[in-house]
């Protein structure tokens, strides 16, 4: 019986409670009465599945663009950052945390301001203050940044309930990131190749990022490859569960034979995209070797369709020839235009290169200035330090579980 045929479906309830009502006393008359009026208008009501949607409403229906930690890179969520060892992981996350604490960029795109709590749980704060120092850091950008050594994280959040305690107090204090060096390290886990313990912990996480808007990156460590082509999932450590849970992961790849490396970054609301990077070891940062050639398959779509529209077109028609939203494909053809793809002319975008050229161009390396500050690091329990001075090369372990960094009085070395 379908889900329509409401009328035979109720025919077999009412004769099965005039049945009832008759065993009760009542007469057939009386009993057949009573269950008309105990169903009465229930024919009339539409019997639906909750959650079903029609196709026609689904193609409707607008939804709003990713939240983006970092612009057209990284959107919000619980973010996998997996590498081998010792190949930069760290530096990049730092360098990551450094963007968002000071609203600037990472890799030359923009990151989302605020407030940022690292989990060195494989540092020692002399080592941590030295690279700080190395990136640069301005006390205005330290003023937003929490850090959680190993020590004080294992006091307070180890144990088998440690991993809920450590959601209730992020819960509670609301950072904007949270990066937790290593994951590994972090939580009790026996074996990380079990799904369910792994899934047990990480859930949680990723639920409380997409309630609250939060990022959350786990660094982690790559699999020994043995040849194979580099895979961002499969190559993660342990259980494949940890991909399963999180939104987005990034593998940090060596190139054979050369200086720099390969981000490569899938997720579930971004296309697959990957970036030459290089490491600058004088300003302790990753770096992009922004190729010309390195185009999203949106972008060479939007292009190509510019191409087809006799190289002059409109945001609409390019919307219309492409059947992306407009919104997205504004925010790509600004990004063309910032690299001299496209320009503007009037209401029209115009296409400067055409698609068959683009692979032929020249490497552009874009290199990003930044000071050379060093600063000293105050103690403090969940607080921004105040004026403090100047104060010796040393770095004090917080007095509390956290090492709060900021406002401190700057000195160039």
């Amino acid at each position: 019986m379908g889900v329509g045929d409401n009328g035979d479906k109720f025919a077999d309830a009412k004769q099965r409670l005039v049945k009832m009502r008759m065993l009760l006393g009542e007469s057939e008359e009386q009993a057949r009465a009573n269950a008309e009026k105990a169903f009465e208008g229930e024919d009339k009501k539409p019997q639906t599945i909750p959650g079903i949607i029609n196709g026609v409403d689904l193609l409707k229906a607008e939804f709003p663009e990713p939240v983006w930690l970092v612009e057209g890179l990284l959107p919000t969520g619980l973010t996998l950052l997996a590498g081998a060892p010792k190949k930069g992981k760290s530096w990049l996350a730092l360098e990551l945390a450094q963007g968002v604490c000071a609203d600037g960029y990472f890799l030359n795109r923009k990151a989302k301001g605020g407030r940022v709590l690292y989990c060195a749980l494989e540092d020692s704060p002399r080592r941590l203050q030295n690279r700080l120092q190395k990136q640069g850091w301005k006390s205005e950008a330290a003023q937003n940044l929490t850090v959680l050594f190993g020590t004080q994280f294992h006091a307070h959040f180890g144990g088998k309930s440690g991993s809920a305690n450590f959601l209730a107090f992020l819960k509670n204090e609301k950072f904007d990131l949270v990066i937790v060096d290593t994951v590994s390290r972090a939580f009790q886990i026996k074996d990380w190749n079990d799904s369910a313990a792994v899934t047990a912990v990480l859930s949680p996480l990723q639920d409380y990022t997409a309630d609250t808007g939060t990022s959350i990156i786990l660094i982690d460590h790559h699999r020994k490859r043995n040849g194979f082509d580099a895979n961002p999932i499969e190559d993660i450590l342990g259980s494949v569960s940890k991909s399963g849970v999180c939104d987005t992961i990034i593998g940090l790849y060596s190139q054979q034979g050369k200086t720099g490396a390969r981000f490569s970054i899938v997720g579930r609301d971004i296309e697959e995209c990957e970036l030459d990077i290089r490491f600058d070891a004088f300003m302790g940062c990753w770096v992009e070797s922004a190729k010309e050639s390195l185009l999203t398959d949106t972008q060479r779509e939007t292009l190509k369709a510019i191409e087809q529209l006799g190289g002059l077109a409109t945001l609409m028609e390019i919307s219309q020839a492409t059947g992306r939203q407009k919104g997205n494909i504004y925010k790509e053809l600004y990004k063309l235009y910032e690299r001299g793809f496209v320009s503007i002319q009037g209401r029209h975008w115009k296409i400067n290169r055409s698609v068959e050229t683009i692979g032929n161009q020249e490497t552009v390396e874009t290199v990003e200035t930044t000071g050379n500050h060093r600063f000293p690091v105050s103690t403090g329990f969940l607080t921004s330090s105040s004026d403090t001075g100047n104060q010796n090369d040393g770095f004090p372990v917080s007095t509390g579980f956290l090492t709060s960094v900021g406002n401190q009085e700057e000195r160039r070395s």
